[in-house]
């Protein structure tokens, strides 16, 4: 439990890496560096073991999404962090259909690059070692206090939501619910960054920007920014295993709990882990 993660970052923007190697360190982080895709894999071919990587997805002659897939050739289990940027976010979707675990766009808020880092470690020691996972339903992990979200709340209640410094869990998106706790829709990160910077044209916004400034946000309610989309949910009687399995599947830290078509509230992929180590111990 005491072993630090092992991180390969990767970029050909030799002073980012420099910084984000030096903050990672602080954070308890063992990191090893690399400036492009073949030095990437110079390390992994020389016996590098690493838990996670982190990725930059537009890199000169081996690009990002080139250099994850010989990763995933050498190491199939490791999982990758893609850094991508405004201008290659289709990028970003690409990588994740050849199997990377997640991407954040640059600049990159580093608590969520933390969180997803050992998330990431979390998935990876699942996928080497699935013997650990116990046979226990959703319901005794489920947690029943979570914020929940209507239609006609303001749109700034989810971006708090999202909010890493008062929060110990990256959240990708959040639920909308109808007065009956029926799902209706759900809202994610890019939707508000979306909003925001389609009511500000004249600046450019990434997400820390918005956190910073949480006015950029137009004054609309979740109802007219939610996609009717239905989030993947659990059943109260479904076996940890399942979950997790399908958490893992569908890259997701966070699901919907639901019994007869009502949320009685939500699982987490960080619960689930926190019962499976104490199951061990």
């Amino acid at each position: 439990m005491d072993e630090k993660i092992r991180v390969l970052l990767v970029d050909d923007e030799e002073q980012f890496v420099k910084n984000m190697a030096r903050i990672l360190k602080v954070r308890g982080f063992d990191i090893s560096t690399a400036f492009s895709g073949y030095e990437a894999m110079d390390a992994i071919e020389a016996g590098g073991e690493f838990d996670v990587i982190i990725l930059d997805v537009k890199m000169p002659g081996m690009d990002g999404v080139d250099t994850l897939r010989e990763i995933k050739k050498r190491l199939p289990d490791t999982q990758v962090i893609m850094l991508t940027g405004h201008a290659t976010l289709s990028s970003g979707t690409e990588a994740m259909r050849e199997g990377a675990y997640d991407y954040l766009m640059k600049p990159c808020d580093v608590e969520d690059l933390t969180e997803k880092i050992k998330e990431a470690n979390e998935v990876e020691s699942i996928k080497r070692h699935p013997v650990l996972w116990t046979r226990q339903s959703v319901e005794e992990v489920t947690l029943l206090s979570f914020k929940k979200l209507k239609p006609e709340d303001p749109v700034i209640d989810a971006l708090k939501i999202f909010d890493t410094k008062t929060r110990k869990m990256v959240v990708e998106e959040v639920y909308i619910q109808d007065h009956e706790d029926r799902f209706i829709g759900i809202v994610t990160k890019k939707d508000l960054l979306n909003e925001a910077q389609n009511a500000n044209p004249e600046i450019s916004i990434d997400w820390n920007h918005l956190m910073e400034n949480p006015k950029l946000l137009p004054p609309l309610t979740l109802g007219q920014v939610m996609r009717p989309d239905r989030p993947i949910t659990a059943s109260p009687e479904e076996s940890l295993t399942e979950t997790a399995q399908r958490m893992i599947t569908n890259n997701v830290r966070c699901m919907p709990v639901v019994k007869d078509g009502k949320v009685q509230g939500i699982v987490r992929m960080q619960d689930i882990l926190q019962y499976v180590e104490h199951e061990i111990e």
